[in-house]
């Protein structure tokens, strides 16, 4: 009898210690640590969200006391990721390599502007873009504001607005030159105003920063999702540039040429304003400035100030012929009655023929025609319109 109650004690003990190995063996997986203290935050709720390439999904969470002391510990993913602290609506964004401990002090009421990192290079950093950034949107708030109250003109308008951006892209390239391993250079990458990219890799000066940051994540971090989105985002900019530029070369040749009936293969009518058809032809013996866009999206007033600027300035010898894309014909309709050129819709919208005709990859798109009704330019990023346009005249 004794010996059987110790031979079931045995067993019950191998399975203790089987069960303390394999819980040992699952604490001994990297991990990483978040900790630190919210000032004046009893009771408040903070979460711990992990920011992937398509989500943002809460992973952890913890009620702060009085002292508002907190610390979260996860499981290192293996490669570089981005985190998110938020309390009361407020974040921090962290960017977390291995198994390091960052340590976040913050006050609860300005969370998210008056916080201070330790342990994380990439972090503090991140703080730094994520200040730039605000500032760039309370800028384009504050000017837009202006302008529609009519304090500043047009000009004045466009030129704040490029400036604000230059200012950020300054303090950003700063930043992703001294180290394209930092993760606050991809995080600074990827930073947008009103939903668009501030570097745009769509430009010549801007894409080296992608393809820099793309070379580097692919040596240093092959098994991220990021690096595998990064380095095919790069690639198919690198070939939009490359087909724009092959364009442009064949767009030159044609103009150059005796070929004469060009103009009517991308000849374009659709209806108007009025129900009525227009067709790019009908402004043959003029410069056309030929536009497609779509009015919903949020750089669409801006850019329809560029073009008026040029439109006002040359009236009477340029024209503007603007196809629009937009699904909604009431908000095509509400915006194209206040605009003094021809302005018609293509009802198919994203399914149009013409986004392949004239191999349209973004909203906008503008090309500069002849007044023989010859495509004689694609507008880049980097083309002053108005230049062009004179050019012509």
């Amino acid at each position: 009898m004794i010996y059987m109650k110790t031979f079931l004690l045995s067993k019950f003990t191998i399975s203790v210690i089987a069960f303390l190995a394999f819980s040992s063996c699952k604490d001994n997986k990297p991990q990483f640590t978040i900790e630190g203290k919210i000032s004046n935050a009893d009771t408040t709720v903070l979460y711990l969200a992990k920011r992937s390439l398509t989500e943002t999904t809460v992973i952890d969470s913890v009620k702060l006391d009085k002292d508002g002391n907190f610390k979260f510990v996860e499981t290192n993913t293996g490669y570089p990721e981005f985190y998110l602290l938020r309390l009361n609506g407020q974040t921090i964004n962290l960017a977390v390599d291995s198994i390091e401990t960052i340590t976040v002090k913050a006050p609860k009421e300005t969370f998210a502007l008056d916080y201070t990192i330790e342990g994380s290079d990439g972090s503090a950093k991140i703080k730094d873009i994520v200040l730039a950034q605000d500032k760039l949107s309370k800028t384009f708030s504050e000017l837009k504001k202006k302008y529609e109250n009519k304090d500043i003109s047009q000009d004045e308008y466009i030129a704040s607005v490029q400036a604000g951006v230059n200012e950020y892209k300054k303090q950003a390239k700063e930043l992703i030159y001294s180290g394209y391993k930092n993760l606050a250079a991809y995080f600074a990458l990827f930073q947008k105003v009103d939903n668009y990219l501030i570097f745009d890799p769509y430009d010549k000066k801007d894409i080296s920063a992608f393809q820099a940051i793309a070379t580097v994540w692919d040596t240093q971090y092959p098994t991220s999702p990021r690096t595998a989105n990064l380095k095919n985002f790069t690639l198919a900019a690198l070939s939009e540039i490359r087909k724009m530029t092959n364009e442009k070369a064949a767009i030159d040749k044609i103009a150059t040429s005796e070929i004469t009936d060009h103009s009517a293969y991308y000849n374009i009518t659709l209806p108007d304003m009025h129900n009525k058809n227009a067709s790019l032809s009908s402004s043959r013996g003029k410069v056309v400035i030929l536009d497609f866009t779509a009015y919903q999206t949020n750089f669409s007033p801006v850019h329809n100030m560029l073009i008026n600027k040029v439109y006002s300035k040359n009236k009477g010898n340029v024209e503007v012929y603007q196809v629009s894309f937009d699904t909604d014909v009431h908000a095509w309709q509400n915006s194209a009655v206040n605009l003094p050129w021809i302005c018609v819709r293509d009802d198919k919208s994203l399914e149009s023929e013409l986004l392949t005709k004239y191999n349209v990859q973004g909203f906008p798109t503008t090309f500069i025609v002849n007044k023989k009704g010859e495509i004689v330019k694609r507008i880049l990023s980097t083309d002053d319109l108005s230049s062009e346009v004179q050019k012509l005249l």
